[in-house]
């Protein structure tokens, strides 16, 4: 593995569980006030794009990582959208 490789994989540890910490802290507390919708729907955007862009060019590591990201995503959307008066 060369050390372009381990950039590329540490970059996409890093960018797929960036959000996490939200996601459960929101979970904990069930308060989504400080989450600005504007960025939990680009977020959702960014990881569609990147998961689109890893099937062409038929990136595993890229899918994966987009797709535990989208569904990261998906999961603040929703619970934005849910918990947003809390």
């Amino acid at each position: 593995m060369t050390s372009a490789d381990m950039a590329g994989y540490a970059a996409t540890v890093v960018g797929t569980s960036m959000m996490l910490p939200q996601l459960v802290k929101s979970w904990r507390t069930k308060h989504m006030r400080d989450m600005a919708f504007g960025m939990v729907v680009l977020f959702l955007i960014n990881c569609a794009l990147w998961l689109a862009y890893g099937l062409m060019i038929a990136a595993p590591p890229m899918v994966v990582a987009s797709a535990i990201g989208f569904v990261i995503s998906l999961a603040l959307l929703g619970m934005t959208i849910r918990l947003h008066g809390n």
